[in-house]
Parts: structure tokens; C-alpha cells; sequence
């Protein structure tokens, strides 16, 4: 999950889960999976920068970081039901 400034966080009704697992789903070309990935991989990209500016990022990608989080914490519920 994405540790994002307040200012950026966003809340349920503003993204709610249909919306964010769409979100990631185009960002994947069709895989939510992907998407996820693809975020992972532009985060690492970012921290492994000289230039970092950790509000211009999230300003940046304030709606996929959110849907990442909304569908990381949506599926984390299938298993932590999974194991009750």
C-alpha cells in the first residue's frame, strides 16, 4: 500500500471500489494485476531517483496511488475472511 499524504488521500465516495479496480485495470491494459505491478514498479523507479518530490508524485498519480490502495485493501478482505 501507498503511505499518501492526507492532502491526496481520497475518500470512499470520492473512490469507490468498481472505480479504482477500473483504475488499475486500464493502467494494466486489461489485467488489475498489472496495473498493481505497474504502479509497484513506478514507485520503485521513483525512490531509486535523484529527484525526488514526494508531493509532486502523488499529485501526479493522485488517482492511481488511491485505487491501488481501495483495491489492495478491498482484496485483503478475501483473505483475511479466508482465514477465519
Amino acid at each position: 500500500m501507498f503511505r499518501i499524504p492526507s492532502f491526496h488521500q481520497m475518500s470512499e465516495s470520492e473512490m469507490p471500489f468498481a472505480e479504482a479496480w477500473q483504475i488499475m485495470e486500464r493502467r494494466g491494459q486489461g489485467d488489475c494485476l498489472e496495473g498493481m505491478k505497474s504502479m509497484d514498479r513506478l514507485w520503485s523507479d521513483y525512490i531509486a531517483s535523484d529527484d525526488q518530490d514526494d508531493d509532486e508524485f502523488f499529485s501526479n498519480w493522485v488517482y492511481e496511488v488511491n485505487a491501488y490502495n481501495v483495491v489492495y485493501e478491498g482484496m485483503s478482505k478475501l483473505f483475511l475472511e479466508e482465514n477465519k
